[in-house]
């Protein structure tokens, strides 16, 4: 009987301490953990990509404020250029701008200005009028120094050159026409010699420095001294340097009082075209031609650079010419010392220099005929 009481007394008992002391050891717990997390909540928790993460019994992850943006870093390489755009519709246009001022009133032209019907004096003032001639019973016109009949004057004027004035004007003598070579300036008045119909371009007088090879005249489009316009003395640039075209050019030199001609045979828009930049153009006629300019010359007996800018090898501190041939005593052109032509000068130190600017020039080193230092007045003309 002791023993069937007893055992379900102990069991009895294990079931109530079970009942009674596991809620406290639940409750004991749960009173760590909660310990545990608020002891932990203390320090700073770590960051992992913007989220807090607690360690301990169990986590919790909450969401951090986005940080503010960092320093901007440093430029990139220079991309590869890009493709051309498309072109852009055209813009409209612009408003109509102002008349322009009124340009100054151009010269008197060469046509006929008046009728005379009288038998006056024919003069350069009365150049270009008309008379009828009673006595012969027609009409004349004159030229500026004689009456002529009308039926041999020149209307196609301005010409294109003294060779259309030659073509066109059978009756015309040598003197001053109008001409207008380009059509884009305007007609100016020339010398012509409408024999052969030859244009007068330039006027050089060698022993005056105007035309020296450096001088500015050879390289530029301004006229000098165009009242100068007869085949005299009297030193001249004509527009013709830079707008008459040409297949043939001709020299003159003038020694005592004889003007002695050559005719050299090239092709050019104009003598400007030859000269200006100053590059060695050979016109291959040889130097005994370029000789018979002068009745008695002297040169060196090598080199013989000829045609338009002869020059040195070297530089520009020996003979020089625009137009002509130079020469020098050894077998090469770095220091001639001789020259024969148009716009030339020599500044060679070893020997004296020359301020001839058309004429002939040998002072040192062997020239095949003497001491030559000749100025002579030079003429240049094209058609």
């Amino acid at each position: 009987d002791i023993t069937v009481w007893v055992k379900p007394s102990i069991y009895h008992f294990v079931q109530v301490m079970k009942s009674v002391i596991q809620p406290l050891l639940l409750a004991v717990i749960a009173t760590v953990a909660i310990w545990a997390v608020g002891n932990e909540a203390h320090t700073p928790p770590e960051n992992k990509g913007g989220q807090y993460h607690f360690s301990g019994c169990g986590s919790v992850t909450v969401e951090g404020v986005p940080g503010s943006d960092g320093v901007s870093g440093k430029n990139g390489e220079k991309g590869e250029k890009g493709e051309r755009g498309f072109k852009g519709t055209r813009g409209d246009s612009g408003m109509k701008g102002d008349v322009g001022q009124t340009g100054p009133q151009g010269p008197v032209g060469p046509g006929i200005s008046r009728f005379l019907m009288t038998d006056g004096q024919c003069s350069k003032e009365a150049n270009g009028l008309l008379r009828y001639f009673q006595r012969l019973a027609r009409i004349e016109y004159c030229d500026g120094r004689n009456w002529l009949p009308l039926s041999s004057y020149c209307p196609q004027q301005p010409a294109s050159s003294c060779k259309d004035v030659a073509k066109n004007c059978r009756s015309a003598k040598n003197g001053k026409y109008w001409i207008k070579p380009s059509l884009t300036e305007p007609a100016f008045q020339v010398y012509c010699d409408v024999s052969e119909g030859w244009t007068l371009i330039m006027k050089i007088n060698g022993s005056k420095q105007t035309f020296t090879y450096d001088s500015d005249l050879w390289s530029n489009k301004t006229s000098f001294q165009l009242n100068n316009l007869d085949l005299d003395n009297k030193e001249a640039k004509l527009a013709s340097y830079w707008t008459l075209p040409f297949t043939e050019l001709r020299l003159g030199m003038k020694v005592d009082n004889t003007i002695r001609w050559i005719t050299i045979n090239y092709t050019a828009t104009s003598l400007y075209s030859l000269i200006a930049d100053g590059k060695d153009r050979s016109t291959g006629i040889g130097k005994s031609k370029w000789r018979t300019l002068m009745p008695v010359t002297s040169m060196q007996r090598n080199c013989n650079k000829e045609g338009f800018n002869p020059t040195s090898e070297i530089g520009q501190n020996f003979a020089l010419a625009r137009i002509g041939i130079i020469s020098n005593n050894q077998n090469d052109c770095i220091t001639p010392d001789s020259f024969l032509g148009f716009g030339t000068s020599v500044s060679d130190i070893s020997v004296r220099r020359s301020n001839v600017s058309a004429g002939n020039f040998a002072d040192a080193y062997h020239p095949d005929n003497g001491v030559r230092d000749i100025a002579v007045f030079g003429y240049i003309m094209a058609r």
